[in-house]
């Protein structure tokens, strides 16, 4: 696709972005409490297990609570769908798809055909909805946090952890089933999730990074949508390298990694991928001719990745 047609698009599409993130309500020392919670080595990663209370509410759909709760209790329960090669899908891979940011739309229409054209492929697909998304969005009221992302960043922090700690115990969950093999595939800022599970967790074996948000501190410092943030911030400087995915080394192998990176992209500049790629020794990094948001729009794309996904599981 030409940039006259895809730069458009992810313009129009960052407008809308500002227009859903709300302001701080408080911003008096608010700098110093997001960098004490980043210093924390083990903010991100701390010890997760299979939820105990995991089960299936229809033939497809699960439901369990978790692991990093919220003060929200409607984003606490993590609402999901697995779809199976067959009665006996523990013995195939299964990959987990991460959506992107307000991507519910892609979570509801293109997921479920994604993952149609990979059990087709013989791999089994989990699908979780991220916190602050879909179902998981808290009810309005006082103080109700309804966006993932955030003026107050101490927020979008504690989402991350939790979107995090989310995944991670899906991951336990489906390896203690058995699967075989367990691989990520994100979009945008599941594409970050990915690149940051790849890092902590030794139980997936594969992962594609498409358009991932790779240097959290260039969106919050550069992102018109980050507007609110950096005001909240009131000109403090943040160490935001726990943040980025260059600052962390991935468990998975290299040649298990695909990243793939959109030419005319507005939201994750290519040069930022390309920079991740050469920090983790990825060779396998695709350069499309798309923006950030006309990708999702291409199928040939998309098939090429389960093909991809299909000989890696």
């Amino acid at each position: 696709m030409r940039a006259v047609l895809a730069k458009p698009l992810d313009w129009c599409t960052i407008q809308l972005a500002r227009l859903n993130v709300p302001n701080a309500r408080a911003t008096g020392g608010l700098a110093a409490k997001v960098q004490a919670l980043l210093d924390y080595p083990d903010f991100f990663a701390g010890d997760v297990v299979a939820p105990a209370d995991f089960r299936f509410v229809t033939r497809r759909r699960f439901q369990f609570s978790s692991p990093a709760p919220s003060p929200w209790k409607r984003n606490n329960t993590v609402h999901g769908r697995l779809y199976t090669v067959s009665k006996s899908w523990t013995d195939e891979p299964t990959v987990i798809l991460l959506h992107g940011w307000n991507a519910q739309t892609a979570y509801r229409t293109l997921f479920p055909h994604l993952a149609r054209r990979l059990v087709r492929r013989g791999v089994n697909v989990a699908m979780f909805q991220l916190p602050y998304h879909c179902r998981r969005k808290p009810r309005r009221g006082k103080g109700a946090a309804r966006n993932f992302l955030s003026g107050d960043l101490v927020h979008v922090a504690q989402a991350a952890r939790q979107s995090l700690a989310d995944a991670r115990a899906l991951i336990a969950w489906l390896k203690q089933q058995g699967s075989p093999r367990i691989g990520l595939w994100g979009i945008s800022l599941g594409g970050w999730l990915s690149g940051m599970l790849a890092c902590m967790e030794p139980q997936v074996d594969f992962a594609v990074l498409m358009t991932p948000v790779a240097r959290m501190d260039r969106l919050i410092a550069e992102a018109h949508f980050c507007a609110p943030i950096r005001r909240s911030l009131a000109g403090v400087k943040l160490r935001l390298d726990s943040m980025n995915l260059s600052a962390h080394r991935p468990k998975v192998a290299p040649e298990n990694i695909l990243v793939v990176a959109s030419q005319h992209d507005l939201f994750a500049p290519v040069e930022t991928i390309e920079e991740l790629c050469e920090a983790w020794g990825v060779s396998e990094l695709w350069h499309l001719r798309h923006g950030h948001i006309s990708v999702l729009m291409s199928m040939p794309v998309m098939e090429r990745i389960i093909g991809w996904i299909a000989n890696h599981g």
